[in-house]
């Protein structure tokens, strides 16, 4: 009698597994040579838009966050450049942000053993998001998505003065615990002058700069809108990036003669926060429920369906 019942048993377990096991090979991308109709070229070069994944997905999220922060990361991608595409098939690289790196340059950088680590991770979170995008009633969304909030994120009609309503303030507490949540730039006078300078060919006097450098709108958790230069207004992201601020949540504070800058989080604050995406991994969530949280009333749906 237990020799009948372990056959049924097998019997009816074996088709299980196998079906397990096929599903599981049938997740796994052959990047060589995969076609998914999707194209990124650059001159005679082209890409599949999954291998063009592979290309950009380390330098756009740390390999050593969790693997379904990293799968999110994947969708993120995969929507912006489907949107970007504008209903083609195809689209040049250069119209693209992202910088691509061939595996030989990953592995000079990495070493060979962490290449290996690399590898294994953005394969797994590309082949196994394949073909997802991220949708608001039927039409891809604009996924904003930034490495450390303030511990809220940003709401679209604060920010840009019009409604997205997948951007909406999510907390997202976690970050302000982040080991580099602050960070902090010393400038001289000179410098700062110097910059503003180059950028808007306005010469201003380094003794009216030191009396009359200020922050100007904010949103209401810090993000600056608006500095100004003596009589000089400029945008918070372009002073930002003028100086290569960790984000444009930042003030100052005189320090010796120079000017500090103290930054807080990392990025634009909108959409997904990676290092929230890590914290709700750890806690159990799937890629698609990070997703969901951060761009409420959206769905996750099959590009190649």
């Amino acid at each position: 009698m237990i020799y009948i019942l372990f056959l049924i048993f097998l019997l009816i377990t074996i088709p299980y597994v196998i079906t397990v096991f096929l599903s599981q090979q049938d997740k796994n991308i052959q990047f060589e040579n995969y076609d998914s109709g999707y194209q990124v070229i650059s001159g005679n070069d082209k890409d599949d838009l999954e291998t063009y994944l592979l290309k950009i997905l380390p330098g756009q999220i740390s390999m050593d966050q969790e693997n379904e922060a990293v799968k999110a990361q994947a969708v993120i991608l995969r929507t912006d450049i489907i949107r970007r595409m504008e209903n083609k098939k195809q689209i040049a690289r250069q119209k693209l942000p992202y910088t691509t790196y061939e595996n030989s340059e990953y592995r000079k950088k990495l070493g060979n053993r962490s290449y290996q680590s690399m590898d294994q991770k953005r394969k797994k979170s590309v082949s196994e998001t394949r073909g997802k995008v991220i949708t608001y009633k039927n039409k891809l969304i604009e996924p904003y998505f930034h490495a450390l909030s303030v511990g809220m994120t940003l709401d679209s009609r604060e920010w840009f003065g019009k409604d997205l309503p997948y951007i909406r303030e999510k907390e997202s507490l976690s970050d302000i615990e982040a080991k580099d949540y602050m960070s902090v730039k010393v400038m001289s006078y000179e410098k700062i002058a110097g910059m503003i300078k180059t950028k808007t060919k306005k010469d201003i006097k380094i003794n009216r700069l030191e009396k009359n450098l200020r922050i100007g709108r904010t949103t209401k958790n810090g993000y600056v809108r608006q500095v100004y230069a003596d009589s000089l207004m400029i945008k918070g992201e372009d002073f930002a990036d003028w100086f290569h601020l960790a984000s444009n949540n930042f003030y100052f504070e005189q320090y010796k003669g120079k000017l500090r800058i103290i930054c807080l989080g990392k990025g634009n604050g909108l959409g997904m926060s990676q290092y929230g995406a890590g914290t709700m991994a750890k806690t159990g969530k799937s890629y698609k429920k990070i997703l969901k949280y951060y761009y409420p009333k959206t769905r996750i749906t099959n590009l190649y369906e």
